[in-house]
């Protein structure tokens, strides 16, 4: 799986720091955010609290979640290039996975600036 420890971990701090900025930035939050946008004007709101705003903060574990996915279904269906080509395969596995995770991580925090 992750032959890297460090990448796995970085990939894991990534995906924690929406959750941290959402947590920290909960007091300054109002009371309603926006959720939704039409072009530069909010149609849509939700309580600071609600499950909306909270999946927000989760997306960087949902990339993570689907990079891994992703590794594992093309590690099934290409199983013999797989093999041969181990140290290769880990290391693009895991730039992918940092990478991803980090740009999940990034649209949610603009996301929870967005509402503050």
């Amino acid at each position: 799986m992750f032959k890297n420890r460090m990448t796995f971990s970085l990939s894991a701090v990534a995906a924690m720091v929406p959750i941290l900025f959402y947590m920290y930035s909960y007091r300054q939050m109002p009371d309603f955010v926006p959720v939704h946008y039409d072009g530069a004007v909010a149609d849509r709101f939700a309580l600071k609290g609600s499950y909306e705003v909270i999946l927000i903060s989760l997306l960087g574990w949902l990339g993570f979640g689907i990079i891994r996915l992703l590794q594992l279904l093309l590690r099934r269906l290409f199983l013999h290039s797989y093999v041969e080509n181990l140290a290769v395969v880990h290391r693009v596995w895991n730039a992918a996975t940092l990478l991803v995770t980090a740009g999940f991580s990034v649209l949610a925090i603009y996301a929870l600036l967005a509402m503050v």
